[in-house]
């Protein structure tokens, strides 16, 4: 693979052997998030081989020789357009956009099981649900590496919306290339009164600096969810409303804590197998499960090849 001298720049960074200490050992280049996707590799599981196994240079490519996956045919067939006028017109003003049925059933039902195998748990034992786990982060599970997920990653119907989204003039231009990402899945079991739900108000993934980069986030549906079964939360059409809104944040009070108080996102209800679509600019949230079982998602999205992000964090 060509992408070698972007992974070698990053070992450098984060181990310093190019002079970087602390967060400048962050991959900041997008080609070195472009080159561990490509290779089916997570740039969390990456920085943590890298941070705390400080490999040499033949140890990391050993490891990369032994996490890289390959990719299924249709990971690269020819474009399509997949979405209607009404569906482009739905994205445009509301920012978000459901594909119902985008992965088989059949497809979401092997992920599950993949993500039960993985905690060591049951659906028909309760008490497995909250045990602790190394992998757990809240809602998160350091887990992206299974032919299940991998599977659902480089579904052709995803891809074709994605693209088509980018470059309909929704996006950065016509004829943007995109990859795909490597992201984890959630597992959000019902709230009790001993477990309390532990996800993130609230909040965006980018900085608020304007302006925005168009990109889209996304995330598959692996279980049923009605609005009460802690579904995804968005506030529509946010994307058209965010400069006005900045400018009326009040004195001393920070946006991302004001947006709690201030925004009120709505439910994303959908089956198994249902994709939801949204631009980042878009406030968005996971919720508390009051249903009879966890509530599980796989996130995955397409990435453009060009997409400068804000310097600036804020």
């Amino acid at each position: 693979m060509d992408d070698w001298p972007h992974l070698h720049e990053l070992w450098q960074r984060c181990t310093g052997h190019a002079g970087a200490t602390g967060n400048q050992g962050l991959a900041r280049d997008h080609q070195d998030i472009k080159a561990l996707y490509a290779r089916g590799i997570s740039m969390e599981d990456a920085m943590q081989f890298l941070f705390q196994q400080r490999p040499t240079l033949e140890a990391f490519q050993a490891w990369l020789a032994g996490r890289t996956r390959v990719r299924p045919a249709h990971a690269a067939s020819a474009h399509q357009d997949v979405l209607s006028a009404a569906e482009l017109r739905h994205f445009e003003e509301h920012g978000y956009l459901v594909l119902r049925g985008a992965v088989p059933r059949a497809q979401c039902e092997a992920a599950r099981a993949a993500i039960w195998d993985y905690l060591d748990a049951s659906p028909d034992d309760a008490a497995s649900w909250y045990r602790p786990h190394p992998g757990k982060r809240g809602l998160m599970l350091q887990f992206s590496d299974h032919p299940a997920l991998e599977e659902n990653r480089h579904n052709a119907h995803i891809r074709h919306a994605c693209q088509q989204l980018y470059d309909t003039g929704i996006g950065t231009g016509t004829g943007t290339g995109i990859y795909a990402s490597i992201d984890k899945v959630s597992f959000n079991p019902p709230q009790t009164p001993q477990h309390s739900f532990p996800g993130s108000a609230l909040h965006w993934d980018v900085s608020l600096q304007l302006p925005i980069p168009f990109k889209l986030q996304g995330m598959l549906y692996l279980s049923d969810c009605p609005a009460q079964h802690g579904a995804f939360h968005c506030v529509p059409g946010f994307q058209h409303h965010m400069a006005g809104w900045l400018r009326q944040v009040p004195p001393g009070r920070q946006p991302r804590e004001w947006a709690v108080d201030n925004l009120r996102p709505v439910p994303v209800e959908g089956m198994a197998g249902d994709f939801i679509i949204w631009h980042q600019a878009l406030p968005h949230c996971a919720t508390p499960n009051h249903g009879p079982a966890p509530r599980m998602v796989q996130y995955l999205t397409y990435l453009p090849d060009h997409c400068q992000d804000q310097d600036v964090w804020i």
